[in-house]
């Protein structure tokens, strides 16, 4: 087991894809003496449920540029696989909205286009034009596994300088008397840090509340379909992405 150290520039706590992302990208703006915590093993929470779609595509020009970025990066660390992505407007009013949300990636740069029905069908015959008005084509779209993704993030933080923690649990977090957070207090010992990052998720409340802080996080359900192939029908590895917001349903 590493050796707790007694003190950090920054301490992040969670070692899902969120906190090895920050930890990754405080060392790369030159905080090296960065700690990272986490009370079990790397993706042992939320992230090793997530479908792994990495798609540009969003109403708002930041967030597509934060994608972009996002995609840049794993491309960077070998993980990201292309395979396009489809968001499909099952609706008029839901094709004008991507139709104005094209218009918008289009000025930063994204390359998108919007298509017929049967063009969508064309790009991915697995799906018919019933009740299908077109679609949004990303072709640089694609996935990651998170599993891989996360402990890529935690190997390029290491080699940063990061100390990567795991089976180490936060127990409490120290504050001074004007508040400002001073330590943390672990199952192994205490660390003093100028920062702290929660990045735990789901147990982001609970982890903010040993600082007397309140965090908005609120769990919600979704429903996972997993099914086996059928003989002579199987679906093709390099299926788009895809995503249906009139029907809430994604994969």
């Amino acid at each position: 087991m590493t050796q707790l150290p007694s003190r950090a520039r920054a301490i992040v706590i969670g070692g899902g894809i969120t906190g090895t992302s920050v930890a990754y990208h405080l060392a790369q703006a030159g905080w090296r003496d960065t700690v990272l915590l986490e009370k079990a093993d790397l993706t042992s929470g939320s992230t090793c449920h997530a479908a792994g779609l990495v798609t540009q595509f969003n109403p708002s020009p930041t967030m597509m540029r934060f994608r972009r970025y996002s995609i840049e990066l794993y491309r960077k660390l070998g993980i990201f696989e292309t395979v396009g992505s489809l968001r499909f407007a099952s609706s008029r009013e839901q094709l004008m909205e991507q139709q104005r949300g094209a218009s918008r990636a289009r000025a930063i740069g994204l390359d998108v286009e919007v298509v017929s029905a049967e063009q969508a069908v064309d790009l991915m015959p697995a799906i018919s034009t019933d009740s299908l008005f077109g679609a949004v084509w990303v072709p640089g779209d694609g996935a990651i596994d998170p599993h891989t993704a996360t402990f890529a993030l935690a190997r390029a933080a290491r080699e940063l300088g990061v100390k990567v923690l795991t089976g180490t649990r936060v127990t409490g977090i120290e504050l001074s008397s004007a508040g400002a957070v001073q330590a943390v207090r672990t199952e192994t010992g205490r660390i003093e840090a100028e920062v702290v990052v929660i990045a735990c998720g789901i147990w982001a409340p609970q982890v903010a509340a040993m600082a007397g802080a309140f965090v908005v996080s609120t769990p919600v359900d979704h429903q996972h379909a997993a099914l086996q192939a059928v003989g002579g029908a199987e679906l093709p590895h390099d299926m788009p992405c895809f995503r249906d917001p009139d029907n809430l349903i994604y994969g």
